[in-house]
């Protein structure tokens, strides 16, 4: 395919050889990336959905892996052609190459296997917001590979995880959480004031709540108790300043007209509707017609 060059003095012919193999390589790792950039451009068309990112991070992945492969199969390759081509040297020398490599990617080896049950089961993708268990705080996904995950946390920090060191991954997808305080009190004003008072607080970081506490509901139970209700919305991950900020706030307004500890809950509508109907489907009940 390249002529002969057994005329040429044993140096420059393995000279070649070896120039041929880094660039053929070269030529496959460069088509490797323009395949992987075209494709994910072909997906984004269709709109940046949380479904497009996990298949371009997967994309990404699948990359990645073909392009260890090549350099590794390159390398092998050099040391075939350095010491000629199924000679004892060659072989001893890929060997050694071989089981050096392997003992420097036992951990590698590790991480991508990990790396891709992550990112072909979609447990997260580029630009999701989440919480990696157990040594990450919450934070947003910078680059997910085959052998590491990068998060820039709330605070800035940007933070580089093995994927076999993630135990977990809980991701957030709403823009904010919906939050139910039911509280048991003898006089409703101090909840109503404690909701107002709690509006202008601020968390750490300068972290706001999503939407001011209102108070949605009361039910007289009679013998001078009320169950108040109030509502919240707060950022993901920062469930904390309804079950901890609001409440203390709650506790130290209404102090003897609080009957019993506020009862904090995670409202997600669309959950609790899939969840009726899993029960209702259960137990052969149809399930209730809106505004029934």
């Amino acid at each position: 395919m390249f002529g002969d060059i057994s005329w040429l003095p044993r140096w420059a012919e393995v000279l070649i050889w070896v120039g041929i193999i880094v660039v053929t390589a070269l030529i496959c790792v460069w088509v490797v990336r323009v395949v992987e950039r075209r494709s994910a451009a072909r997906v984004m068309r269709r709109g940046e959905t949380s479904a497009a990112r996990q298949r371009v991070t997967a994309l990404s992945a699948l990359a990645t892996g073909v392009i260890y492969t090549v350099v590794l199969t390159a390398i092998v390759a050099i040391v075939a052609t350095i010491f000629g081509a199924g000679s004892v040297a060659a072989i001893s020398g890929s060997a050694f190459v071989i089981l050096v490599l392997g003992f420097a990617v036992r951990g590698l080896l590790s991480d991508v296997v990990a790396g891709f049950f992550i990112l072909f089961e979609g447990q997260y993708a580029v630009g999701d917001l989440v919480w990696l268990e157990p040594t990450l705080p919450m934070g947003i996904v910078k680059k997910a590979s085959l052998r590491v995950t990068v998060v820039q946390t709330i605070d800035g920090d940007v933070m580089y995880l093995p994927n076999s060191l993630i135990k977990g991954a809980r991701r957030l997808p709403h823009g904010s959480r919906n939050m139910e305080i039911g509280v048991l009190v003898s006089d409703v004003a101090p909840v109503a004031r404690a909701a107002s008072e709690a509006g202008g607080l601020v968390g750490p970081g300068g972290v706001r709540f999503a939407s001011p506490p209102l108070v949605t509901g009361t039910d007289d139970l009679g013998d001078d108790l009320h169950w108040v209700r109030v509502h919240v919305n707060v950022p993901p991950g920062f469930e904390w300043m309804a079950s901890g900020l609001l409440v203390d706030v709650i506790r130290a307004r209404c102090g003897d007209a609080l009957k019993g500890d506020p009862i904090v809950q995670d409202i997600d509508r669309g959950v609790h509707a899939a969840y009726r109907k899993v029960l209702a489907d259960s137990e052969g009940v149809p399930p209730r017609r809106r505004g029934a």
